[in-house]
């Protein structure tokens, strides 16, 4: 090495990246799959979700109003786009529903029973089952001990509140496994 070496240009350092070393699989796929399992197939609620996944901008610009308040801001990305409208649709056609921490025993109720995947599990509630003072998880703990001979318990679908439906234990793996592909979560409640 000479004495002038030292003075030559180095090659810069390769620059660090803040980016996880796996990137997140695109949402459409995985967004379509989660619709198709918590709505058992609804061929409306497939139609929806698809239009969106195909076209997240245009969906956004048809539903701006809608997701504004929502407070969804006007440069939120696609794929978010794509997972908020996820759960809007399955709610607009009752595949889920999204309780307020203030609701009574009584509103909850009301949510939980008109869900389409409560009335086509079979599955039925008693008022007397749930403690009038108590909230959201209590009320699906109990829900999950008395239903669990039919092998079902209420699951959230993860965003700022509870989006809540009656889910098959065997099926919460799939769900969890798609939805942690694209950075998101759904598990059960209690």
């Amino acid at each position: 090495m000479g004495i002038f070496d030292r003075f030559k240009k180095q090659d810069p350092a390769p620059e660090t990246s803040s980016a996880p070393e796996t990137e997140c699989k695109p949402f459409g796929p995985n967004v379509l799959e989660i619709a198709k399992l918590i709505s058992s197939g609804d061929e409306a609620v497939l139609n929806d979700v698809s239009a969106c996944i195909e076209n997240p901008a245009d969906w956004y610009d048809a539903c701006r109003e809608q997701l504004f308040i929502r407070s969804v801001p006007p440069d939120e990305s696609l794929e978010m786009v794509q997972w908020l409208t996820l759960i809007d649709i399955l709610e607009k056609y009752g595949w889920v529903c999204k309780p307020d921490q203030k609701d009574k025993r009584t509103d909850f109720l009301h949510l939980v029973e008109n869900l389409h995947g409560f009335q086509a599990q079979g599955l039925s509630v008693d008022p007397a089952w749930l403690d009038a003072d108590g909230n959201i998880p209590a009320w699906c703990r109990a829900l999950a001990e008395k239903w669990a001979s039919k092998g079902v318990r209420m699951a959230s679908i993860d965003i700022d509140s509870y989006v809540l439906f009656p889910c098959p234990v065997s099926q919460l793996p799939t769900l969890q496994s798609l939805a942690e592909e694209i950075g998101q979560y759904i598990g059960f409640v209690e």
